[in-house]
C-alpha cells in the first residue's frame, strides 16, 4: 500500500505541475489584444536647413519602402506587424542629429535608427546608437571613416568614398584609353565637412597611385555664397580633370562660377551628393551638361537591373519625380532592415525591446542578400566585421545634352551610352 501511495502522490504532483505550466503559459502568452501591432523604426534626415530638399527626398524613399512592406503583409515573423517610421530632423547639424537619436531611442522606443545622410550627422547619430545599444543602419553616407571606428551597432549598405574614389581613378584611366594621355593632372575641390574631407583624402591617394598628378586641392565651407577665388585658383592650375565633392547649393554654385570664369577642364567628375539631386538638375539645366558623377542607381538601367523599372514607376506615380541615388539608397536600407526584422522576429519580440535590439543586430550581422534582389547594380548585401556592405558598387553617369539627363557610361556592363570626352569648352556650347 505504501508503494501505491507513493505512486499516487507522484502522479498527483505531475498533474499539478502540468496544470500549473499550462496555466502559466495561458496567463503569460500574448492575448490577441497584446499582439505586436507595429515595429517602430527611427529615421533621421535633414528636413530643415540647407539640405532640406534632399532630406525630404530621402524620407520619401524610406516611406515608400515602408508602404510597400506593410501592404505586403508587414513583418510576418511578428504576426504581420507593420513598420512605423518615427521621423527625426537633424537640420543638417551634427549636434541636433545626436539629440534626435537620443529622443528616438529613449523616448520613442524605436528598435533601430536609419540615417542620417550627411556623414558628419551620421557620425554623431551612430555614436548615440552605440552608447544606447541600438542598431544604426546607414544607407546614404559615404565617408570611409564611419566604418573605421570599431563600432558594434553600426551598419552601412552603400559603398563608401574610398571604393568610389578608387573607381574614379579607374574611370579616368578608361577615358585615357579613349583619348590617349588626355588626362595627366587632376584638381580637387571639396566641401570641408566629414564627407568632403574624407573624399579628398581618398582621391589624393588613388589618383597618385594611378599615376595622375594632383595639381591643386582646395576646400570650402558648404553653403558659401561665392567660390570665385577657389575657381580662379583652379583655373590657374589648369588641371585636365576636376574632381568635385559638394552638396546641393555647392554644386549649383560651382557650375555657375565655372561658366562665369570660363574654367574649362577636359572632364568634371563629381562625388554624387548635390550633383545628382533633382533640384540641381532642374536649376543648372545646360550648365550641367557633360558633367560626370558617380552613382549607385540610374533610370537608364531598367533593362539591366531587375525590378528597377517597376519600382521607379510606382515611386514616380506617387511623388511625381524619378528616384535618384540617394532616394533609392534609403529605399534599399529600409528593405535590408526588413529582412533583418524577419529574422529577429523568429527569436524575440519588440515587447522586450533591449533583447529585440540585440537580436536585430545579430540578424544584420548575418544577413546575406544576393544579386538581383534589390533594385541597385550591386552584388547584394553582406556586412563585414566593420559593418560595411562588401557587395556594394558604384557606376559613373554623365549629363547628356540631347536628353538633359544623366546616363550610365561606366562600367561597360552597365553602360547605355559612350562618354562624351573631352567636354566642349564653354565658348563651344550652344
Amino acid at each position: 500500500m505504501k508503494g501505491v501511495s507513493k505512486i499516487l502522490i507522484v502522479s498527483l504532483l505531475i498533474i499539478v505541475i502540468a496544470i500549473a505550466s499550462v496555466a502559466a503559459y495561458i496567463y503569460f502568452s500574448p492575448k490577441p489584444s497584446q499582439r505586436i501591432q507595429e515595429v517602430r523604426v527611427g529615421i533621421i534626415q535633414p528636413l530643415s536647413g540647407g539640405l532640406s530638399t534632399i532630406g525630404k527626398y530621402n524620407l520619401w524613399g524610406a516611406q515608400f519602402a515602408v508602404e510597400e512592406i506593410n501592404s505586403r503583409g508587414g513583418v510576418k515573423s511578428l504576426g504581420g506587424a507593420n513598420i512605423t517610421l518615427v521621423v527625426g530632423d537633424s537640420a543638417g547639424d551634427p549636434s541636433t542629429a545626436a539629440r534626435e537619436a537620443e529622443r528616438l531611442i529613449a523616448v520613442e522606443n524605436v528598435a533601430a535608427v536609419i540615417g542620417a545622410y550627411a556623414s558628419s550627422n551620421t557620425k554623431t547619430v551612430s555614436e548615440v546608437c552605440e552608447r544606447l545599444s541600438t542598431p544604426c543602419l546607414n544607407g546614404d553616407s559615404s565617408s570611409p571613416l564611419l566604418t573605421r571606428r570599431g563600432l558594434q551597432w553600426f551598419f552601412r549598405t552603400t559603398a563608401d568614398d574610398d571604393l568610389f574614389s578608387k573607381q574614379h581613378a579607374e574611370f579616368l584611366k578608361y577615358l585615357n584609353t579613349l583619348k590617349p594621355d588626355s588626362i595627366r593632372t587632376v584638381a580637387i575641390l571639396y566641401e570641408d565637412s566629414e564627407f568632403g574631407s574624407a573624399t579628398a583624402e581618398a582621391w589624393r591617394k588613388y589618383m597618385e597611385e594611378a599615376g595622375f598628378r594632383v595639381a591643386e586641392s582646395i576646400s570650402f565651407r558648404s553653403g558659401t555664397p561665392t567660390l570665385d577665388s577657389e575657381i580662379t585658383r583652379l583655373k590657374a592650375a589648369n588641371p585636365d580633370a576636376l574632381l568635385v565633392a559638394g552638396y546641393l547649393s555647392d554644386a549649383i554654385l560651382i557650375q555657375k562660377t565655372m561658366k562665369k570664369l570660363d574654367f574649362n577642364p577636359k572632364a568634371v567628375l563629381a562625388q554624387d551628393a548635390g550633383y545628382i539631386n533633382p533640384a540641381y538638375i532642374s536649376e543648372v539645366g545646360p550648365l550641367g551638361y557633360y558633367v560626370f558623377s558617380r552613382e549607385v542607381f540610374n533610370w537608364d538601367l531598367f533593362d539591366k537591373v531587375p525590378g528597377l523599372r517597376d519600382v521607379n514607376a510606382r515611386f514616380k506615380a506617387k511623388y511625381g519625380i524619378d528616384m535618384d541615388g540617394s532616394i533609392v539608397r534609403n529605399y534599399v536600407a529600409v528593405w535590408v532592415l526588413y529582412y533583418a526584422l524577419e529574422e529577429a522576429g523568429k527569436k524575440a519580440s519588440p515587447a522586450d525591446l533591449p533583447r529585440f535590439r540585440s537580436v536585430l543586430r545579430d540578424a544584420l550581422r548575418g544577413i546575406d542578400i544576393g544579386k538581383g534582389v534589390l533594385p541597385v547594380p550591386w552584388d547584394g548585401v553582406k556586412f563585414d566585421n566593420t559593418g560595411q556592405n562588401i557587395r556594394a558598387r558604384g557606376i559613373i553617369v554623365q549629363m547628356m545634352p540631347d536628353t538633359g539627363k544623366y546616363q550610365t557610361v561606366w562600367p561597360k556592363e552597365y553602360a547605355t551610352r559612350e562618354p562624351i570626352f573631352p567636354m566642349p569648352r564653354w565658348s563651344e556650347r550652344g
